[in-house]
C-alpha cells in the first residue's frame, strides 16, 4: 500500500522490519539511521561502518559521529567493521529482513550480491553501480531472487505519488507513443564537484576512468536522480549516447553535461545537467535543485518541473492535442526531509521487508538503464563520438 507524500506510517500488530545500515557516514547519520530509529514499523538491526571516524565531503564542514558515539546513540545495535564480519554473525544475520547500502559507489555491486545471496531485501543508494557489467550481474541476481526478495534503488523521486501517477498515465497509453523527451537538472552543488578534496565525488575509479582522465562528477553524482525518473516513467530502453561535458579545472570532475540519447522505437532524449546553479543545496538556507521534464508523445505532452525546495513551484500536467488535460498540483522530486520516519522509498522498503504490499519505483532494471546511460555519456564525452550503450 502506498503512503501519501507526507503521511506517517501507521503502526500495526506485525513485527517491525529489522534493517541493517551498511555505511554510517553523512547520508546514513543524517537520514537513514534517524529515520529507521523513529519509524514505528522498523528497527535498526545492525550497523556496518569500516572506519572508526567516518567523514563527510569537505564542503559540508561537518564532523560526523564516530563508531563509539554511534554505539552510544543506538544502544543495543550491533556494530560491524565489514560486510564479511556481519555475514559471518549468523545470530544477527538471521534476524535481518533487509539492508540499506550507503557506501562508496564502487562497493555497491559486491555488497548487493552478498546480501541478496544471504536472502535479504536491498535498498541501494543511487547510482546502483558505476560499472555496466556489475550492474548487469546485480540486476540478474535481483531478478532471479524476485518476487521473494526485492532490490530498490534509492531514487527518492521515483517513489513519490506524482511519479507513480506519471508512470500510470504513460503505461495506460494516455500520452501515446513517446517521440522525444526534454529533461533538465541544475544543482547548487559547486562546492562538492569543484573541489579535488571530495575524492569519491570527483575522482574516477575502475571502469569509470576514461582515457582523458575524466569519468566522475555531476553525471554519476546527480544525473542519476533525473535519469531514474525519466527512464521509469517513460519505460525507455537506451541504445546510444552522444555527449559533451565541461570539466572543473580544479577537480577534473564534469560540472555540466549535455547529451542526446537514442532510445528504442526511435525515441530521442535531450539531457542537460549542471552543478553551476547559484546557491548551496545544503547551506543554512538551502537552495533548491531545478528540474524541467517534458515528454512529447503522439497524443500530447507530459510535463513535470520546478524548484525542489518549493512544492508550489510546479505541477504534473498531461496536456493533450484534443484540448483536454490532467493536472496534479505541486512539485516533489528528490526527498531530502530529515525529520519524520523516512522517505517514501524507505516506507515502501520497510513494507517489502515486512511482507506487506509495496511499490518499487526504481528496481534493478531502472538502475541498470541509468548506469548504461551514464557509462555511455562519459565514454562519448571522452571520445568525441556517439557511443553505444553497453
Amino acid at each position: 500500500m502506498q503512503h501519501g507524500d507526507n503521511e506517517p506510517p501507521a503502526q500495526d500488530d506485525m513485527p517491525p522490519a529489522r534493517i541493517a545500515v551498511i555505511g554510517a557516514a553523512w547520508w546514513s547519520q543524517g537520514w537513514h539511521l534517524p529515520h529507521l530509529f523513529r519509524n514505528p514499523n522498523a528497527e535498526i538491526g545492525a550497523i556496518m561502518q569500516r572506519s572508526e571516524q567516518p567523514t563527510a565531503a569537505k564542503f559540508l564542514n561537518l564532523q560526523l559521529e564516530s563508531k563509539t558515539l554511534l554505539r552510544e546513540r543506538y544502544k543495543g545495535v550491533p556494530l560491524f567493521s565489514s560486510c564479511e564480519e556481519l555475514l559471518a554473525d549468523r545470530e544477527t544475520l538471521d534476524k535481518l529482513d533487509g539492508v540499506i547500502i550507503c557506501t562508496a559507489h564502487a562497493c555497491h555491486a559486491e555488497m548487493g550480491l552478498q546480501f541478496l545471496a544471504a536472502g535479504k531485501h536491498v535498498l541501494m543508494e543511487k547510482p546502483m553501480t558505476v560499472d555496466v557489467a556489475e550492474a548487469r550481474t546485480l540486476a540478474a541476481a535481483a531478478a532471479a531472487a524476485a518476487p521473494k526478495l526485492c532490490l530498490m534503488v534509492n531514487n527518492t523521486a521515483n517513489f513519490r505519488s506524482s511519479c507513480f501517477e506519471a508512470r500510470q498515465l504513460v503505461a495506460s497509453g494516455e500520452l501515446g507513443e513517446i517521440h522525444h523527451v526534454l529533461c533538465v537538472m541544475y544543482s547548487p552543488l559547486m562546492g562538492l564537484f569543484d573541489d579535488a578534496a571530495n575524492t569519491s565525488w570527483v575522482k574516477p575509479t575502475g571502469s569509470m576512468l576514461q582515457p582523458d582522465g575524466s569519468g566522475n562528477g555531476f553525471g554519476w553524482g546527480q544525473l542519476s536522480h533525473l535519469l531514474g525518473w525519466v527512464l521509469f516513467v517513460g519505460g525507455l530502453g537506451v541504445e546510444e549516447v552522444t555527449a559533451m561535458t565541461h570539466r572543473s579545472a580544479a577537480s577534473g570532475a564534469d560540472l555540466t553535461d549535455a547529451a542526446l540519447i537514442r532510445c528504442s522505437k526511435g525515441c530521442s532524449v535531450s539531457l542537460s545537467g549542471s552543478t553551476c546553479w547559484p546557491g548551496n543545496a545544503h547551506g543554512d538556507v538551502p537552495t533548491g535543485k531545478q528540474f524541467d521534464i517534458k515528454m512529447f508523445g503522439s497524443k500530447g505532452v507530459l510535463m513535470y518541473g520546478g524548484d525542489d525546495k518549493n512544492p508550489g513551484s510546479g505541477r504534473l500536467e498531461l496536456r493533450l492535442h484534443d484540448g483536454t488535460s490532467h493536472v496534479t498540483e505541486g512539485f516533489l522530486m528528490e526527498n531530502l526531509e530529515q525529520g519524520g520516519d523516512g522517505t517514501e522509498s524507505l516506507q515502501h522498503f520497510v513494507a517489502a521487508c515486512r511482507g506487506k504490499e509495496y511499490k518499487n519505483g526504481a528496481d534493478q532494471e531502472v538502475g541498470l538503464q541509468a548506469v548504461r546511460v551514464l557509462n555511455a555519456l562519459y565514454r562519448s564525452a571522452a571520445s568525441g563520438k556517439t557511443e553505444k550503450a553497453l
